[in-house]
């Protein structure tokens, strides 16, 4: 039985809860959080609940912990993790400064405590998938990336003042980090940025519509446009279902043009030519097939084999730190109007 502890006890703290409970071999072995919920969570799935993090890490039962807090508890929870010697996954993003990802870099690799980063995509079924064909070729060489993340969140979501403030909230930071760690991981290494940012719908310090360009170290381009403000469908988070919370909808989020054939997500649909590959050949599409289990639970039985020593991270605290570096660098040409090297 692997033995986790849940740090932080909001939205996704509650994901994490119920991945652990809805998975053979694991058990939520207390609850950290010194609000009511956090009392609340732990008596629902009949855990012990603890006052702050350093109770919980004290008790020396447990195998690896999650941290679930806001972004700015990140990291100095993560080093009492690391110093303890337990292995950790940290909620995205990382941290909130790069600087302080490399703090924590540099502890996970100095001790040899493992730090894993919640970017769980990667572990969703269809983005193994799709890593598969485009590692095969079927797509022949990357040109092309267009895709868009529009969640039109509700106006409570905003009470909590981190999410409006700069450093810790908006969307760059809170959701193009997941844009940014899944086309890195499917398409390369990102080599520079460009960025616009607007404001202008909340009305807040941090934006809440973004318009970016990317270039990869390949040569491949992408477009991709993020906003908390807009209505619409067309997000990984409303087409995949990675939660419960969301509803799904039957639309792509994410469109990769190859030199041979192109691939859309979430819906695995790959579009070729039916004959030469040239614009006025007509095109066909058809879709792959996976089967579907919930990321949470998949990323957390890759936790489980990193914590016995079985498996290196998929997404460990190096990656995480790159991710947060191409956000900043994203911020600073927006806010700039330059084009940035990262």
């Amino acid at each position: 039985m692997t033995r986790i502890g849940l740090i932080g006890a909001g939205v996704i703290g509650r994901t994490h809860a119920q991945a652990i409970a809805s998975t053979p071999g694991f058990e939520l072995a207390g609850v950290a959080d010194p609000f009511p919920s956090g009392a609340a969570l732990a008596e629902e799935f009949g855990a012990p609940v603890y006052r702050d993090h350093h109770e919980l890490l004290a008790t020396g039962g447990v195998d690896a912990v999650i941290i679930a807090t806001p972004n700015d508890l990140h990291v100095p929870m993560a080093l009492d993790a690391v110093a303890a010697g337990i292995p950790t996954l940290v909620e995205k993003p990382i941290a909130t400064t790069s600087a302080e990802a490399q703090a924590l870099v540099a502890a996970s690799e100095a001790r040899g405590v493992p730090v894993l980063v919640g970017h769980h995509r990667r572990h969703h079924p269809v983005v193994r998938r799709a890593k598969e064909m485009i590692a095969s070729g079927r797509l022949g060489r990357i040109v092309a990336v267009s895709a868009t993340a529009f969640l039109r969140k509700p106006s409570d979501y905003f009470d909590v003042a981190w999410r409006r403030e700069h450093g810790t909230g908006g969307p760059f930071l809170i959701n193009l980090i997941h844009e940014v760690d899944l086309l890195r991981h499917l398409v390369g290494e990102i080599s520079q940025v460009s960025a616009l940012a607007s404001s202008a719908t909340r009305g807040f310090d941090v934006e809440d519509t973004g318009a970016i360009a990317l270039s990869f170290a390949e040569g491949a381009l992408a477009g991709l446009v993020v906003s908390d403000a807009a209505t619409g469908p067309w997000s990984w988070d409303l087409t995949a279902g990675d939660s419960p919370r969301f509803p799904v909808h039957d639309v792509d989020s994410h469109r990769i043009g190859g030199e041979r054939a192109a691939l859309t997500l979430p819906d695995l649909h790959v579009w070729e030519h039916d004959g030469p590959a040239e614009w006025t050949t007509p095109q066909h599409a058809d879709r792959e097939q996976v089967v579907f289990e919930d990321p949470y639970v998949v990323q957390l039985r890759h936790l489980g084999e990193v914590a016995a020593g079985l498996a290196a991270p998929l997404v460990d605290a190096r990656e995480g730190a790159r991710d947060l570096e191409i956000v900043e660098a994203v911020t600073a040409s927006a806010q700039t109007g330059s084009v940035v090297a990262v």
